[in-house]
């Protein structure tokens, strides 16, 4: 295999994980294959393995051999990507595909509402004929069983006879045979009036276009007379059909019956990147989709769309009813106005915020921003540019060497509350995923913003893995009879219960005492238990003494008491956090202040010295940073991103660096920045769900996990939950559920 095809190979790696189709292209970027996926990555992965399978047939093998590029459109189902990679094939007809004759794949539901009585049938095209048609289902089979199940919910099936006659103002004579075998409603008897089966046939329409409450309501009604009736097989395959309705829900963005034609445009901008993504829907079905980067730039989407429109159009071989748009044009009627002078007919511009079209729009933004995620996946799977990047960086920032580990740095929170910072790590300039780190703040309180505190709490604590003993502290274990002395001066000690030792340890610097700590120990108890005395009021020093502490007690956990609840912040640093049950009854702590360090672990990520910081803004960020390098007398290099201009800032200069924007070096350094980002949003984003799950939610009887997560995925937060009204709280619960909701968050 070449090396571009290790190229390949690795972008793969990147490819989504979700349901979609994928191309196989050659070096001309012709289409030779379409396939569908419920992982497009895993499907993927078996076409590019690093030595052929010679058990694969030649078709096959041949194709493998000419693979030069790929592309994929992600699809939110497998139903999806199914319909639109059937679509596709017809369109394109690929070389290595196996293309069908006769088209038939496709069966819809017609309804003929333009009837006085109207008819309901399956078929396999769509005509202009005023009748109202629903789908497109795969088989046949399953809209029958559909059909089946709406009849024993609403009886609205009659026999044909009756509906022809009756539709031609005649009467039916008798009978039919399907009334008697209980197969029709009773239509052609009289035993329905025209009103009964009109809502009947109202209430198929609504569960097709996919409301499904007053169907599921009937169905659990039915199931619960069976219960009691003790008909429990039917009961049992009335549960069936609930589930079967619940797998139902999965909507079709791909193809659907309105026939129009239009154009969804979706927008990714990434890293100063764009990229645009447009699908083809062509009679109510999407039959293409065309992909571009953009060169330049704009202020927003709006004013890109105001150019591109232009030039998208000008030399199209057809333009669509309507445009689907993400954002709107200042220009948009003299757009529109353009657009249908060009076609000879009305087109139309519109900014979909719902509805089908809104869907496809969504889908078509998905599909850019997952082209333009593979953009950078093509440009870091080649090695070299990755190399360029580094030794640029190397070179403009005037490092001592390649910088093989990078960190970079972000602080995120949501108006105060649940401030996190994250550290996230490139290897060789690869994402060093197993090595990211998120870090809970410690000193920030509820309601306080304050990045440049924020930050320094995270590269305190980060960094004190790798600060090293400098020689001027030392650590003194007392022997017995200098611990009998310093027994007898002290005063409100702990208690020593029995097969308990006492140690007392003391830190200082230069003959002068920085902390004492008198200790409890067991055999039978790996924790450390004890009171810490501070002596000193400089926090550097301080810092340092728990440092020298923490490396003598190794993994253990600790309970440490103290008189004064003044030193607060900087026992945060260290994982000292106040303790909510405090220290065991038997060592009688009276007025003092516990706290509490969990046991710890080794940290290879941590215990890992990077060669350059990223820091996440501009001088102010940078320069809180460089006071923690500088209090720990470290000399790691670091820089500042600034978001803006994207600017790269180094310590103690107020001009940034000269590093072009369009580099491979700088392209590096804001991709290490969003993942920062990223990863510290969504450290933030778990903590905000646990929260609303496990403090609100947990007490209230009834309510299980799976409800609390379709609670907070339908409302977001308890607090809307708390202001919806209760019908539509009770599409997730039941009466009894809601009163119990009711009784615990009030509503508002």
């Amino acid at each position: 295999m070449s090396q571009d095809f290790d190229e390949i190979r690795k972008r793969v790696l990147k490819a989504p994980s979700e349901p979609g189709v994928y191309r196989w292209l050659n070096v001309k970027g012709d289409i030779l294959y379409v396939g569908k996926a419920k992982n497009l990555r895993n499907r993927m992965k078996s076409y590019v393995q690093k030595e052929i399978d010679k058990n694969l047939g030649p078709w096959k093998i041949s194709l493998i051999k000419n693979i030069a590029d790929f592309d994929v459109t992600i699809t939110t189902s497998e139903l999806e990507a199914l319909i639109l990679e059937t679509n596709l094939i017809k369109e394109v007809q690929p070389k290595y595909n196996v293309l069908m004759k006769d088209g038939k794949n496709y069966v819809y539901v017609r309804i003929g509402i333009h009837e006085e009585y109207p008819s309901i049938s399956i078929v396999r095209k769509i005509e202009n004929d005023k009748a109202k048609y629903f789908g497109p289902y795969l088989t046949a089979y399953n809209i029958k069983r559909t059909l089946d199940m709406l009849d024993e919910i609403f009886r609205y099936r009659a026999c044909n006879a009756s509906i022809e006659a009756l539709n031609r103002n005649k009467k039916p004579h008798t009978a039919c045979l399907e009334f008697q075998i209980g197969k029709c409603n009773g239509l052609c008897v009289g035993d329905v009036s025209q009103k009964q089966y009109r809502e009947s046939i109202e209430e198929v329409i609504r569960f097709l276009k996919g409301d499904y409450a007053t169907a599921v309501l009937s169905l659990k009604d039915m199931m619960a007379t069976a219960a009691t009736e003790k008909k429990f097989e039917k009961a049992g395959k009335l549960r069936d059909t609930l589930k079967y309705i619940a797998s139902l829900s999965e909507q079709q963005t791909v193809s659907d019956t309105s026939g129009d034609d239009t154009d969804a445009i979706g927008i990714a901008i990434h890293n100063g990147k764009v990229q645009v993504v447009v699908l083809h829907e062509r009679n109510g079905r999407v039959i293409d989709e065309r992909s571009f980067s953009v060169v330049g730039a704009s202020d927003s989407i709006g004013e890109a769309l105001s150019q591109l429109i232009p030039q998208l159009y000008s030399a199209a071989p057809e333009i669509p009813d309507l445009i689907v748009i993400p954002e709107e044009p200042d220009d948009r009627e003299i757009l529109e106005e353009w657009l249908t002078k060009m076609r000879g007919k009305n087109v139309e511009l519109r900014a979909a915020e719902r509805g089908k079209k809104s869907k496809l729009l969504a889908l078509a933004q998905s599909n850019a921003t997952q082209k333009i995620s593979q953009q950078f996946a093509k440009w870091e799977a080649a090695s070299k540019n990755i190399a360029d990047a580094l030794g640029d960086l190397k070179d403009i920032l005037s490092l001592p060497d390649i910088p093989k580990r990078i960190e970079g740095y972000d602080i995120s929170h949501l108006g105060g509350t649940e401030t996190v910072g994250s550290m996230v790590v490139m290897k060789n300039g690869k994402s060093a995923n197993k090595d990211y780190r998120s870090f809970t703040l410690r000193t920030i309180k509820t309601g306080e913003i304050d990045d440049y505190k924020a930050l320094k709490e995270v590269l305190r604590r980060r960094l004190h893995y790798l600060q090293k003993d400098d020689g001027t502290l030392a650590l003194q274990k007392l022997k017995k009879k200098e611990r009998e002395e310093w027994v007898e001066s002290s005063k409100d000690r702990l208690a020593i219960p029995k097969n308990w030792k006492e140690e007392v340890w003391k830190i200082c610097k230069d003959n002068t005492e920085l902390i004492t700590l008198d200790l409890r120990k067991s055999v039978k108890d790996p924790a450390l238990y004890g009171q810490i005395i501070i002596h000193t009021k400089d926090d550097a020093l301080l810092h340092s003494a728990l440092d020298l502490i923490e490396k003598e007690a190794g993994k253990k956990e600790w309970y440490l008491c103290v008189e004064k609840n003044e030193h607060t912040d900087v026992f945060a640093l260290h994982g000292l956090m106040e303790a909510v049950k405090g220290m065991p009854d038997y060592f009688k702590v009276q007025k003092k202040h516990v706290y509490h360090r969990r046991k710890t672990s080794t940290d290879v990520s941590l215990n890992a010295t990077p060669d350059l910081l990223v820091i996440d803004g501009g001088k102010g960020q940078l320069s809180a940073v460089k006071s923690v390098l500088d209090e720990m007398k470290m000399t790691i290099p670091v820089i500042g991103l600034a978001k803006r201009e994207e600017e790269v800032f180094l310590p103690g200069n107020s001009l940034p660096e000269n590093l072009p924007k369009d580099s491979e070096a700088s392209f590096l350094l804001q991709r290490l920045r969003n993942e920062a980002h990223r990863f510290a949003n969504s450290h933030r984003e778990k903590r905000i769900a646990k929260g609303l799950i496990g403090s609100a939610l947990d007490t209230i009887p009834g309510i299980g996990n799976i409800t609390k997560k379709e609670l907070l995925q339908r409302f977001g937060s308890v607090d809307t939950m708390r202001k919806a009204a209760d019908s539509e709280v009770l599409k997730v619960v039941n009466q009894k559920q809601l009163e119990a909701l009711r009784q615990i968050l009030g509503k508002g």
